[in-house]
């Protein structure tokens, strides 16, 4: 049951939910993201895209691409990359990096085998349909294509765990409320922690959508993980 302080959308209102609120917070959401992780998201956005090692000039699509950190991340390595989000405000912010399409992950308007990988980054808890997503991202990928994914986690020592708790439930909705002057808004994203499959669930949940060799590294003291898996197929 949800707590009565529960500002998580109800059955079937997730998806507008999701792209009204990061349009609120477009203007803002990059300079939070480096406050909330103290700067380290772009070296866990390095690392995944090394662990993905993709040649030069792979074609890449960056799923929920918000303003572009991966996109220009992927440009610098010399990848053709394509960014899509559900949300119109963060595509407005994002640079010219890339060719970029609003769209939701679950329905992508790509022709099948269209990339040679797919990355994402903080963006699995806000999908309304996660299993869907991953489909989707198994047909648009090319056989033995790679999918690599940047998320949240929770620490596995019970002193960081308890640190973690404090600093992301408590302190990133203040310092998030104090920047974006959205309290609500910050007050979701720790709390859509809940909506992230188990580590057995996550390895389910790829394999049913036709990904193997799943590997998960996790970083950040256990509060963030790198997930990658090849789609099936030579």
């Amino acid at each position: 049951m949800m707590q009565s302080d529960s500002v998580l959308p109800g059955e079937g209102a997730k998806q507008p939910y999701v792209r009204e609120m990061f349009d609120r917070i477009a203007g803002t959401y990059d300079i939070v993201n480096r406050v909330m992780t103290f700067g380290l998201d772009q070296g866990w956005r390095s690392r995944l895209i090394r662990e993905m090692q993709l040649g030069a000039h792979a074609q890449v699509l960056d799923l929920a691409c918000g303003t572009g950190d991966f996109l220009k991340a992927w440009s610098a390595k010399g990848a053709q990359v394509y960014g899509l989000d559900l949300s119109y405000q963060m595509l407005r912010r994002a640079e010219p990096f890339a060719p970029l399409v609003q769209a939701v992950g679950e329905a992508l308007p790509f022709a099948d085998a269209s990339f040679d990988a797919v990355s994402s980054g903080f963006a699995v808890r806000n999908f309304a349909d996660f299993a869907g997503v991953l489909a989707e991202v198994s047909r648009v990928l090319r056989p033995g294509g790679v999918l690599g994914v940047l998320e949240v986690a929770t620490p596995k020592s019970k002193v960081v765990r308890e640190l973690h708790g404090f600093y992301f439930g408590s302190l990133v909705p203040l310092i998030g409320g104090l920047i974006s002057s959205d309290k609500v808004a910050y007050r979701y994203l720790p709390q859509s922690v809940s909506y992230l499959p188990s580590e057995d669930r996550f390895v389910e949940l790829f394999e049913q959508s036709g990904f193997v060799d799943l590997k998960r590294i996790v970083v950040g003291l256990g509060a963030a993980q790198l997930l990658i898996a090849k789609r099936r197929g030579v």
